[in-house]
């Protein structure tokens, strides 16, 4: 559901824009009890986030994934290091932590502009979030913040079109789609009116908000889960019935059941302007809604004219509405006497061509993982693991189960995002191209911007901790979805594209390695790729201190097992149309205060640069605008 278009932008001035911001009396109109007319100001966030005359406030906490889903092991994630004692570290992660640009995903939203200091009153717009069209109907649409310490219900934004003479020409007014908005926090707007753009000199802004709303919940982690730029005619090897663009979206319920959900969207251009906003619901795999603890899926969203062509390259912001209500939740259980896997040795060319094939630990590993999450869901450990296997080879061997997906894959389709690089040096010649920073990782695929926000590197590699995260994941939704079994499979593979919209792939993958009468996964079981499919541990240090050592792995692209073809390809380098290939990277996680941080480094020993350098982003952020880059790695390896 489109909210606004843009046929034709122009970003007017301060003076005509916001002149009246501060100074405009509030207009005079009747306000039920739970409502009351306050300031509105305008503010750049990029200059006024840490202001020493403001309030200081917390962010809505992100839970850990283990916090999400039960029962995952809390132990298998721990970070490698704690560097809270490192002053160095801690100021820049300080700075980190109060740059309101950075794409952040906490409960119930996603995005930059959500910050920690706020004035204690009022509502603020964003200066740099506006766009006002020049030609035809005034119309305008941006972000404003709720500047007050406590939660706002809706705020209903309203402006006076003041001509040259100083004749109100038209007031109009517009209620924030979002509701219960959080202190500090943005929610997107969208003025329309029917006076002429021309004829407007001034604009006086005005703002009543209400009360929390007490059946709306906000309590959900909400996960991209692809997002596929304009003139694309395939992504993932499925051939799209459309190239506008095109993302998905689905959010894990930490609150309430909910009778429905929707989700708001804004895109934000390079200088932070919004220049599109959309509005998506419960595809209809979740439309009896979602129980306590349970996930579901949005509709995707298209986009095909106007600012479709770059709206991969621009931040979007997310934001989460629930609506509280009873959802019933049947409950099933299964004894589970979980037969082997049923591993098929091929004898000649013909059974090679029919037979799956899967590392044999992470065979394993997948259905420990599910029998350690299948609680309720009516599947067996094996049932749920073939449903979770049959995502890995569309993802990462382009949907060929004769060959075994690599743990070390990392997803080379997502262009567009210069942080990526390093110093935002995107060119295939720079002078360090390919210490580049993937996000797409391992078997499954999990992504920074998706289930991966809170996971580091080696969790996603390695098939123990990679498979306890997408068996919590595909259970929750294989839970939470109506329908039929194939209609609930499809809901749970709904987060991985190539099932997702293409789900004949998964659903034949199934039905080739799994049979219902029996309860008995068939493939073969490659005892050549292991757990971490060539990724290996090591010992790091800062060489000026060696002695204080921790673990730390390595990841090098000529050590990878499995299957390769579908990313370990020329130009290694990348192009304008495929990301690089990483070189030889050690990596690993850190406490820093209350953040936790990954950190990628790439030494000249492994590269051959001039100089060492590394990458680190914090956890609950999207990579593709939040990691930073420094030069020279102190880091050391054994």
């Amino acid at each position: 559901m489109k909210l606004f278009k843009v046929s034709s932008i122009i970003f007017l001035s301060a003076t005509l824009l916001f002149s009246s911001f501060v100074s405009a009396e509030p207009l005079k109109s009747d306000t039920s009890d739970n409502q009351s007319i306050i300031n509105v100001s305008f503010i750049n966030p990029l200059t006024s986030s840490t202001d020493t005359e403001k309030i200081k406030i917390e962010r809505p906490k992100m839970p850990e994934v283990w916090e999400i889903y039960s029962n995952i092991n809390p132990e298998d994630f721990k970070p490698e290091l704690d560097l809270s004692q490192d002053d160095l570290l801690q100021q820049s992660i300080v700075k980190s932590e109060a740059d309101d640009s950075i794409q952040r995903s906490m409960v119930g939203f996603v995005g930059p502009n959500y910050t920690n200091y706020v004035t204690g009153e009022g509502i603020s717009v964003l200066e740099n979030s506006l766009t006002v069209t020049e030609i035809g109907y005034w119309e305008a649409m941006g972000l404003l913040r709720n500047e007050t310490k406590t939660i706002v219900g809706e705020v209903i934004l309203s402006v006076e079109l003041i001509s040259d003479e100083g004749v109100v020409l038209e007031t109009v007014s517009a209620n924030t789609p979002v509701k219960n908005i959080r202190p500090g926090e943005p929610a997107p707007f969208i003025l329309t009116s029917v006076t002429d753009s021309s004829l407007v000199a001034e604009v006086k802004w005005n703002a009543t908000v209400t009360e929390e709303m007490n059946a709306i919940s906000r309590e959900g982690v909400i996960y991209v889960d692809y997002e596929i730029p304009y003139g694309l005619d395939t992504y993932k090897g499925v051939e799209r019935s459309t190239i506008d663009y095109q993302v998905g979206t689905s959010f894990a319920n930490l609150g309430d059941s909910l009778i429905k959900a929707e989700l708001y969207a804004a895109w934000l251009d390079l200088e932070g302007r919004v220049v599109w906003i959309e509005k998506t619901s419960l595809n209809e795999f979740f439309k009896d809604g979602i129980p306590i603890k349970g996930s579901g899926s949005f509709e995707d969203i298209f986009v095909s004219q106007g600012v479709a062509t770059t709206l991969n390259e621009y931040t979007y912001s997310l934001w989460l509405n629930g609506t509280i209500g009873y959802v019933e939740e049947e409950e099933i259980f299964v004894e589970d006497n979980a037969p082997p896997v049923l591993d098929i040795a091929p004898q000649d060319k013909l059974s090679i061509m029919q037979t799956a094939r899967f590392g044999s630990v992470p065979t394993d590993d997948v259905i420990t993982a599910a029998g350690n999450n299948n609680n309720n869901t009516g599947l067996t450990a094996n049932h749920l693991a073939a449903i979770m296997l049959s995502v890995t080879w569309p993802e990462v061997t382009g949907n060929d189960r004769t060959l075994t997906p690599s743990p070390m894959t990392v997803g080379r389709a997502d262009t567009g995002h210069s942080r990526l690089y390093p110093f935002q040096n995107t060119s295939p010649t720079g002078p360090y191209a390919r210490a580049f920073w993937n996000t797409g990782i391992g078997v499954f695929q999990i992504d920074s911007a998706g289930l991966g926000s809170s996971l580091a590197f080696h969790n996603r590699v390695l098939t123990n901790t990679a498979s306890q995260v997408v068996a919590a994941s595909i259970a929750s939704r294989y839970r939470s979805a109506s329908g039929t079994a194939v209609e609930k499979r499809r809901a749970a593979w709904s987060q991985w594209y190539a099932c997702g919209s293409n789900a004949v792939n998964c659903e034949n993958n199934y039905n080739a390695i799994y049979s219902t009468s029996n309860d008995i996964i068939s493939l073969s079981k490659d005892t050549t790729v292991a757990r971490g499919g060539g990724l290996v541990s090591r010992t790091c240090y800062n060489t000026s201190n060696p002695s204080n050592t921790w673990a730390c792995y390595k990841w090098n692209a000529d050590q990878a097992q499995g299957h390769t073809g579908s990313w370990r390809y020329a130009p290694l380098n990348g192009s304008s149309s495929l990301l690089p290939v990483p070189l030889p990277f050690y990596t690993y996680s850190s406490v820093v205060g209350s953040n936790t941080v990954e950190y990628r480094h790439w030494l000249t020993a492994d590269t051959g640069y001039s100089t060492s350098l590394y990458g680190s982003r914090l956890f609950n952020t999207n990579a593709r605008n939040s990691v930073n880059w420094t030069s020279p790695s102190a880091l050391g390896s054994s």
